[in-house]
């Protein structure tokens, strides 16, 4: 599927097209700007075109303004188009669930932390500006939903940036795993269930999302894959720690990591 941004560089450069104006350079003359502007908008990796752009563009070649400014809208969320039915359920749920064997989940990332991982890929800066802001604006759902999460042991002991980055992400899960609507437990060493993927759930009455990763992302409602995410998830509970000694495990780290500063 073709992203927000690859969306709009077709219809753009279509309505062009269409208009009449078959050159870049012709539309660029007609609102009085330079080409290199033109072939911007309609280039997928360039940055998305300014509202202003946007606006005369529709007025000279009839495109609906509407439709332009919702795919802009879309592109500036900082939501991978893929991910976005499962964080449409997510800000609707009233529970969720969460298995991560790799690396902290998104809704308990401290800023340092997500910087880090989203920091691995070659996004430009504005791009991984949106990707963070994305992602730190998704947390507020833990103000009124239902979250247990379970992580591996190892995901707090493999360094993400630094060890103050470490710190303080530990010291953040050990906050989020005293709220009372938070259960947070951790599977200990040596033991193997759950380590093919990491798993999201998001339910609201009889309604659940699952949201999973294995060699593509997943985001579905189907019973049978609903159904298969659940007894996985209780597969991977049932191994991990209680929450008092998950809490117990979680300020440890947070001292190791203090350590080595």
């Amino acid at each position: 599927m073709a992203t927000p941004r690859e969306q709009i560089a077709e219809l753009l450069k279509k309505a062009r097209i269409e208009a009449g104006y078959g050159s870049q350079d012709a539309l660029a003359k007609r609102l009085n700007l330079s080409r290199p502007v033109i072939s911007k908008a309609e280039s997928p990796t360039a940055a998305i075109p300014s509202e202003a752009l946007l606006t005369a563009w529709s007025g000279v070649t009839g495109t609906p303004l509407d439709e332009l400014t919702e795919l802009a809208g879309r592109c500036r969320s900082g939501t991978p188009e893929w991910f976005v039915p499962y964080v449409a359920a997510e800000a609707q749920a009233t529970s969720l669930r969460c298995w991560s064997p790799m690396a902290v989940p998104g809704l308990l990332q401290t800023e340092a932390y997500a910087l880090e991982m989203l920091g691995v890929e070659p996004y430009t800066p504005e791009r991984l500006a949106e990707l963070l802001r994305a992602r730190l604006d998704r947390q507020k759902v833990l103000d009124r939903v239902r979250f247990t999460v379970v992580l591996d042991y190892s995901v707090v002991q493999r360094m993400m940036g630094s060890a103050q980055i470490m710190a303080e992400q530990c010291a953040h899960l050990v906050v989020m795993a005293e709220r009372p609507n938070v259960s947070l437990h951790i599977v200990p060493p040596d033991t193997n269930t759950g380590i093919w993927c990491e798993l999201n759930m998001a339910a609201k009455g009889a309604a659940t999302t699952v949201c999973m990763t294995t060699l593509r992302d997943v985001t579905s409602t189907a019973p049978d894959l609903v159904d298969d995410a659940m007894s996985a998830f209780d597969r991977v509970l049932g191994c991990a720690l209680p929450c008092a000694e998950s809490l117990e495990f979680l300020r440890t780290q947070e001292e190791q990591w203090k350590e080595r500063l």
